[in-house]
């Protein structure tokens, strides 16, 4: 079902990923109805992850975050929104894919409690992890994303109590139970503005998207925070954060709380969009995407972020966007050997049988 777009087509400037050159481009975008709960029997549609030639989405279904009752759905699609597979997991589930290993990560119950399932896309098994005692499990405490960098893992955790309380950690054990982790940021910290190129000190009180932006940085998203901190050279003695405040068109602190911050790799490909209250998952096909543009989801629109600024600008708005991902046109699977062979014995035999009834009705029409 098409979607109305509140603008087919926008003109924009737009920075690139921590320095580059400025673009000009006319991007279109059209949105589809991609996925419904409803056709999963799954509610609340958050965490989105491409991979694995599949987009895989998580329902939320009310499950309480920090792991008191409930579970989530987790479902495979197709790239054309066909159900491949499902799964429940218990608890309140993200999901993100290992691009290395193509293994699914369930994350379950980022506000507490935290475990990990680990899903086999080849064999649809799953495997349980728990968090060794490197994990401050303390209440309301647990992991939200994670990113998979240079054989590195790294996890944001939620709600910290203080500044020295870390958000983000690095991953030491690899999978094997128990899961031990080490910071590298904690909730407070000094940094580069990038809106002023000025040092300055900022605190994440409430850390929750972790993405990975073309350079090798991590984007975390604070989000009530309404800002994105910048870790450069993760782990590394050369370190360095920088941070930045996001802002509406008005120029005013952002109305809404963000969470996905999207940096796509080419410029056309499908952007994935959860629309939690309307049990809904959206499929942006965007075409001429400005080389470096970044995008974000901030509850009610999805937008491009001026990385100079901070400011977002709305591409798509009237939704409640909750979880983002993209893939490139290029990364879309051609159809293999087999598939063209049989297809194109469904031509030939089509043709033939078009090519049969026509003779026939030449002869009857001799005939009479």
């Amino acid at each position: 079902m098409l979607r109305p777009l509140r603008f087919l087509a926008v003109c924009f400037f737009s920075l690139s990923v921590l320095g580059a050159s400025t673009a000009l481009a006319d991007t279109t975008y059209t949105v589809n109805t991609f996925a419904s709960g409803a056709a999963v029997a799954g509610t609340s549609p958050d965490s989105v992850t491409v991979g694995n030639g599949s987009v895989w989405v998580a329902y939320q279904n009310g499950a309480d975050s920090a792991g008191a009752s409930g579970s989530s759905t987790v479902v495979r699609y197709s790239l054309d929104g066909t159900v491949m597979n499902t799964w429940t997991i218990k608890g309140n589930v993200g999901l993100k894919v290992d691009p290395t290993t193509g293994l699914v990560w369930a994350l379950q119950d980022n506000d507490g409690n935290s475990a990990l399932t680990v899903i086999n896309p080849v064999t649809s098994a799953t495997t349980s992890f728990t968090y060794g005692n490197s994990y401050t499990n303390v209440a309301n405490r647990g992991f939200d994303d994670a990113v998979f960098s240079n054989g590195n893992v790294y996890l944001s955790e939620t709600n910290p109590t203080g500044g020295t309380d870390p958000v983000v950690l690095k991953l030491t054990t690899g999978l094997h139970s128990p899961l031990q982790v080490s910071p590298i940021l904690n909730s407070t910290f000094t940094g580069i503005n990038l809106a002023t190129g000025l040092p300055g000190m900022t605190t994440i009180t409430d850390s929750d998207s972790l993405k990975l932006t073309p350079r090798g940085a991590l984007a975390l998203t604070g989000e009530a925070d309404q800002e994105i901190a910048f870790i450069n050279n993760p782990g590394q003695s050369n370190q360095f954060e920088t941070f930045l405040a996001l802002l509406g068109t008005n120029g005013k602190t952002i109305t809404g709380l963000p969470d996905d911050t999207i940096f796509p790799n080419a410029t056309g490909g499908f952007f994935f969009i959860t629309d939690t209250g309307a049990n809904t998952v959206y499929k942006i096909t965007a075409t001429d995407l400005a080389p470096g543009s970044v995008y974000i989801d901030v509850r009610d629109e999805f937008g491009i972020l001026n990385l100079s600024t901070g400011v977002v600008t709305p591409i798509f708005t009237g939704v409640s966007p909750h979880g983002t991902d993209f893939v490139s046109f290029a990364d879309v699977p051609e159809p293999n050997t087999a598939e063209l062979t049989f297809a194109g014995i469904l031509l030939l035999g089509a043709l033939l049988i078009v090519k049969s009834r026509a003779a026939g009705d030449r002869t009857t029409a001799r005939v009479c």
